[in-house]
């Protein structure tokens, strides 16, 4: 079969690349050239090869252009959208880059106020422990004191006299009106933020947290601001119960002819936020009452409520006129008498400075002692003396033993109370410095 094929193509082949002469005269000379198949073969795959170059050419150069074109356009289009991915990209980046800023700055100020709320919220926390401390420091020792037979009250120190009536309005009320009040003035801090912005809900959220520690920082002041009140009215009940009332220890000197002096650096409000000013305004308030109460403190520190025997005694003669124990006539007797057992430790009822420690016609050795806002103590008939004049002494500091010298019948201790030099009833500031403070 194949050589049937094979001499059908050599037959084909012959009869279309005959071996063919090719004739040429030149100077009356006949020359000829002679082509064989093969020969006619290779040229005509030459001159095949050469047209069909010749039509990939031309096809080539026809539509090489249009091809150009379309390539160009293509190009334009994907550039087009590439810069368009491009600019919605650069916009979404300044869009969160802005965002960014807005969230920074306000976290910063957010942070920057609690952070200033917070130091204000400790230095008076600090400020209304401290003053506690030294009212349970008080407290402490007038309970050490006990009562006139040397007895403690069998509830400890505890509170005798009611406090000054509550406001009308329950605390639970008040407390709600000033979470509300709160409530809206942190709602009023920020800057606005168009609802549908991606930083929206992370604003909100950061405002939110907040809002609600200033509601309860607030609070936290306000309910400072009570506890002092309620013992700004426990101490001056104290002071009432003496006799001497506490606007008598408390207030301001008088200054004629002087100009009430005032000074700071100036402080752009439009720098202070809202919120901030708000704060501060309920820290003020609260601050007046705790330097009203430090003020009632120190008035009640130089108060001598304690008892000048700390040991078992006996309470033997009383203030005012009785009948004196030498003459048997009425006299006047401007201090209250204690008996013990013989040396018991004398001992300072408030603190303050030793004004006198000697010997004093009527009294024998004799101890007086300056308390401070018009107070001074004397305790008298000491066998002994411990401390010297310019001395400054605590309270329930020993300053002499008990005795009988000077005008005396017996072993005791003559005590007197006296403020601004007038004679008080000792017994009334004693009963006072036990029974209104609470253990």
């Amino acid at each position: 079969m194949s050589r049937k094929k094979s001499g059908q193509a050599k037959r084909v082949i012959n009869r279309w690349f005959k071996e063919r002469q090719i004739y040429h005269r030149s100077d009356g000379v006949v020359h000829f050239i002679s082509m064989s198949t093969r020969t006619q073969i290779a040229l005509a795959s030459v001159i095949g090869a050469a047209l069909l170059w010749v039509a990939y050419a031309s096809v080539n150069v026809v539509f090489k252009e249009q091809i150009i074109v379309a390539k160009e356009r293509d190009r334009r289009v994907i550039e087009t959208v590439f810069n368009k991915r491009l600019a919605q990209s650069q916009r979404a980046y300044d869009d969160v880059s802005s965002l960014n800023v807005i969230m920074q700055r306000e976290f910063d100020a957010t942070m920057a106020e609690i952070s200033s709320r917070h130091q204000t919220l400790k230095a008076m926390v600090e400020r209304k422990a401290s003053v506690t401390n030294d009212l349970q420091a008080l407290s402490k020792s007038l309970s050490d004191a006990g009562s006139p037979n040397g007895q403690k009250p069998a509830n400890g120190n505890r509170i005798m006299v009611d406090v000054a009536p509550a406001e009308p309005t329950p605390r639970q009320s008040r407390v709600s009106m000033l979470r509300r009040q709160a409530a809206r003035e942190a709602s009023l801090q920020g800057t606005v933020i168009p609802p549908n912005s991606p930083a929206a809900p992370a604003l909100q959220q950061m405002r939110s947290a907040s809002s609600d520690l200033y509601v309860e920082q607030v609070l936290l002041l306000a309910s400072l601001e009570e506890r002092a009140s309620k013992k700004i009215d426990e101490l001056k009940l104290v002071l009432a119960s003496t006799g001497v009332g506490a606007e008598n220890l408390t207030a301001a000197p008088k200054i004629s002819n002087l100009v009430l002096a005032q000074g700071g650096p100036f402080v752009d409000p439009s720098n202070v936020s809202d919120i901030t000013s708000a704060f501060f305004r309920h820290a003020n308030r609260a601050a007046l009452v705790v330097d009203q109460l430090r003020e009632v403190q120190n008035a009640v520190n130089s108060v001598p409520l304690s008892s000048p025997v700390l040991v078992s005694r006996k309470f033997t003669s009383g203030f005012g006129v009785r009948r004196d124990p030498i003459t048997g006539r009425a006299a006047s007797h401007q201090g209250i008498d204690f008996s013990a057992v013989w040396a018991a430790p004398i001992a300072a009822t408030a603190s303050g400075t030793v004004k006198f420690a000697g010997v004093r016609s009527g009294f024998g050795r004799c101890v007086e002692i300056d308390h401070g806002n018009g107070f001074m103590t004397r305790y008298a008939h000491l066998n002994r003396i411990v401390v010297k004049q310019g001395q400054k002494v605590k309270l329930n500091q020993k300053v002499g033993e008990l005795g009988n010298s000077g005008r005396s019948t017996g072993p005791h201790v003559h005590y007197e109370v006296l403020f601004r030099g007038q004679p008080r009833n000792p017994l009334r500031f004693i009963e006072a410095g036990r029974y209104v403070f609470e253990s």
